[in-house]
């Protein structure tokens, strides 16, 4: 079973966030305010080398 955290200020579940020595660390995106979508990981999944390229359709011969 997963267990969530609940912020001790908001009540909110904490959700793992990166620091910048690399480990996840639980933080509330309502108290510290964090947008996630100006984040570098939502930066990443927007851009286009994350999305396959579609396949041109071939005539069967």
């Amino acid at each position: 079973m997963n267990h969530v955290t609940s912020c001790s200020g908001c009540g909110h579940g904490l959700v793992p966030l990166l620091s910048a020595k690399g480990r996840a660390e639980p933080s509330c995106l309502w108290c510290e305010g964090l947008d996630v979508r100006t984040m570098d990981i939502a930066k990443w999944a927007d851009s286009p080398t994350d999305r396959p390229e579609r396949a041109v359709r071939q005539p069967f011969e």
